[in-house]
């Protein structure tokens, strides 16, 4: 049986991952599964609604970190790696590179870094994402679109200035680190969707 691609589009908020997934979805076969985080799977959903609503009060990064990694043990056992095994094409709306560029880099907790490989290598055997899609924009193009979201469903998106650059920072950072694929995103939807597919092509054709 062909082996399945994983394939993860993830960025700041603003960027326009909805927009790109949605078009992305009339390149690909059918049967592909397209996915989300945190979430995914029943379990990782009740950790999803704690992690996006937190509870009007100062929350522990650590303890973030921990949720987001709790949801997606739950997302990659039942959903992913069975996805993968079958041979299908799975793609999903975030994935590690989130935690990596806002709880390690966002929240300052570089001393995290090596705790997040290890968890990383526990929780992913088997469903390693083959590609990453990190989609960039200048923040004066990412901070008017968020500003459209008012009121915020996603707290990380309320954050101040200084921490979204900082996750912007952390997603170019870990992309290097994996070989993923930084993607203007500031241009046209359409030009974005371009370079998008032709980026995914090399590995779909394996």
């Amino acid at each position: 049986m062909k082996k399945g691609v994983f394939i993860v589009i993830d960025g700041i908020g603003g960027t326009g991952k909805s927009t790109q997934l949605e078009l992305l979805k009339g390149h690909l076969p059918s049967d592909t599964v397209f996915t989300h985080e945190p979430g995914g799977a029943p379990r990782a959903e009740k950790i999803r609604a704690i992690l996006k609503e937190g509870d009007g009060q100062a929350v522990d990064p650590l303890a973030d970190f921990f949720l987001f990694w709790a949801a997606r043990a739950e997302h990659v056992a039942t959903r992913i790696r069975p996805a993968l095994s079958e041979g299908k094409i799975v793609v999903s709306d975030r994935f590690d590179s989130s935690t990596y560029a806002m709880q390690v880099i966002g929240e300052q907790k570089e001393d995290l870094e090596s705790f997040f490989w290890e968890c990383r290598k526990a929780t992913l055997e088997g469903a390693t994402p083959d590609c990453y899609i990190i989609l960039d924009a200048d923040a004066s193009i990412t901070e008017k679109r968020r500003a459209k979201r008012v009121p915020y469903e996603d707290r990380f998106d309320d954050r101040n200035a200084e921490y979204q650059a900082r996750i912007r920072e952390g997603y170019k950072e870990f992309a290097k680190k994996v070989g993923g694929s930084v993607i203007d995103a500031g241009r046209t939807p359409k030009e974005v969707d371009a370079d998008i597919v032709n980026y995914i092509q090399r590995f779909i054709e394996k």
